[in-house]
């Protein structure tokens, strides 16, 4: 026989957006209810709401999610590009290599 919980009522209402091997969540994604109807709100991660930046409101969490992930790409394309291009500093296929 299965037993009840009252943890079975508890429904989640915020979702932290995390890259495997990264420290720290990159996006917080809160559900919400706005003039009576649900939708779901991506901020970029920090500490604190005070240091953290609107990404937008959508209608479900998998848009959420999805913009939130496309900003953490845009912000960090840069980087990755840098990375992949270089080893220790010399650029692969360089003349030194």
């Amino acid at each position: 026989m299965v037993e009840w919980h009252p943890r079975r009522l508890a429904r989640p209402v915020e979702w932290l957006l995390a890259v495997p091997g990264h420290a720290e969540p990159v996006a917080v994604i809160r559900r919400l209810r706005i003039a009576g109807r649900t939708c779901f709100r991506a901020v970029t991660w920090a500490p604190t709401s005070a240091g953290r930046e609107l990404i937008g409101y959508y209608p479900d969490g998998d848009a959420a999610a999805v913009a939130a992930w496309k900003r953490y790409l845009e912000q960090n394309e840069g980087r990755h590009e840098r990375a992949s291009r270089t080893h220790g500093g010399t650029d692969r296929g360089s003349p030194g290599r």
